[in-house]
Order: C-alpha cells, then structure tokens, then sequence
C-alpha cells in the first residue's frame, strides 16, 4: 500500500503526499481519523487537471499508479505530527521514545508549558511559535501512549467541554458579560463528575492551596484567619487594586521567608503535603 511520505515542494512549502497506486477505502482506515472530514485534499494526475475533495470522500477515491494524493491542511494540520509520532514509536523508530511513560515524560511536559509560558510574557512572538510547537508535541505523544484514549478523543472532549461550557453562545441564550460567564462556567464545571484520582502535589503550592481552598479545605489556625481576616478588610478599602495588593502580600510572604532563611514555596508545599496525607492544621 502506498505510505505517507513527507515531500518538499519546489514552490517552498513542504507536503505530505500519498503515492498511488491505492483503494481509497484502505486509506482512510489507516489515515482517516487524522484530520477534519470536512478538509480539503487534492490528487494530482499526470492525465487530468487537480481534482479537489472533501476528507470525509477518500473512501470513494481510488488512487491509480502514478497518481498522487496531497493531504490536507499541510503543514500545518496536527495529522502530519501524529503520523510522524506513530513512526517514532514504531518498532524501527527511536529508542528513547519508545521507552518513555506518561510519567516519565511529565517533566517535559511542565518544562515545555512554563517555557511558553516565558517567551508569551516576554512578548517573544517567534519563542511563543516554537514553544507552542513543542507543547503540541507533548499532547501528541501522550495521547500516542496512552492505553485509553487517542488524539481523536482528546479534541472532541475538548470540543464537547467547549461547547457545554458556551450555552450563551451555542445555544439560543442570552448574550452575558465576562464576568457572568465566568460564574456560568464555575457552575457548569461543578456539575461536572469529580476525578477519582488526584495528585495535587504536582502543582505549584499556591495553585495547589487554591484547589484546595475552592473544596473549603484551609486551615483553622490563628495566623490563616488573622491574614485572612486583614487582607479582606484592605482590600475592601482600596477598591480597584485587588491583584496589586494580592501579589504584594505574596511578595512579603516571600521577603519574610528570606529574612527566616526559610523557602516560601517549600514551606507551603510540605504544609499542604503534611494536610492531605491524613493530618489536619492546627
């Protein structure tokens, strides 16, 4: 059968491109779920002009020797990726790759997210291009590995989600303000089932006290209740500068750690540990 070959065009940009010849039925069980049904591929034929077709109608399609079938959305569609994934994890494909688990990988998977992270806040626009590229790559392989689930399912979860989520704009209800539809989509998370599993520990410890925090799970200590307590109090009297005085309050959570030669990070991070393994806070 014809193989999905990666092949540079003279006009400067690079295509994937399927040789004939092929039964367009085998084709699409093998690449069918690559890429949208409703994109457009092309063959081209040495006998009659380009003939473009919607990617649902390959299976009509049969492919004659000398003929060749030109991908859709390429380069740029996740299909081309996934299919070079599969050929890594092939059994004459790399090495490391075959050897990585979803835990092993989960290091470069926060690596990757904060590196992008960093070239967005930098205002780095070619940064932001790559590392976006190498946080794709990540989904990718993780959906490739995974025992459950494929990429297919990860983008229609995510389309699922998206939609469940925008009653407002993909059901006939009223348009909302920002704010509105960010209390609606706290609401339709909750109806949500839960995860049976959790490793929360994975989170940076502030992020990680607010998932907690979000459950009603803080501590009933002096010192939680006395900053809580005056940190509303100020806020409430400086209107319009909440995330100001947020960050700033971190910040000298921070700056008194430094003083004590004590890591703030650290210190919440074992403190969250020490509660979710069974203790509670005193």
């Amino acid at each position: 059968m014809a193989q999905w070959i990666f092949r540079p065009s003279t006009g400067g940009e690079d295509h994937f491109i399927i040789e004939g010849p092929s039964q367009g039925s085998d084709l699409y069980r093998e690449f069918g779920a690559f890429f949208p049904g409703n994109s457009r591929a092309i063959v081209y034929s040495h006998h009659r002009s380009p003939t473009e077709f919607e990617w649902k109608d390959l299976k009509e399609i049969q492919l004659e020797a000398g003929e060749t079938l030109e991908l859709p959305g390429n380069p740029t569609s996740v299909g081309p990726l996934d299919h070079l994934m599969v050929r890594l994890l092939s059994d004459d494909g790399c090495p490391w790759d075959r050897e990585q688990t979803p835990l092993s990988l989960l290091r470069y998977l926060l690596d990757e997210s904060y590196e992008a992270g960093e070239a967005l806040v930098a205002g780095d626009e070619a940064g932001i291009f790559d590392e976006l590229g190498d946080v794709l790559l990540q989904v990718v392989f993780h959906s490739r590995i995974a025992q459950g689930f494929s990429l297919a399912d990860v983008v229609k979860g995510q389309v699922d989600k998206l939609i469940r989520r925008h009653p407002h704009v993909f059901r006939d209800e009223p348009w909302l303000t920002s704010q509105a539809v960010n209390e609606q989509w706290d609401r339709l998370k909750a109806l949500d089932a839960p995860r049976s599993h959790r490793a929360e520990w994975v989170y940076p410890s502030l992020a990680w006290a607010q998932r907690l925090s979000k459950r009603g799970i803080v501590p009933s200590s002096d010192v939680f209740q006395a900053l809580s307590e005056f940190l509303q109090v100020y806020i409430g009297n400086n209107e319009g500068k909440l995330e100001e005085t947020l960050a700033d309050a971190a910040w000298a959570v921070s700056d008194v750690s430094r003083q004590y030669h004590q890591d703030a990070e650290w210190s919440l991070w074992t403190r969250l540990a020490f509660f979710t393994s069974g203790h509670t806070f005193s």
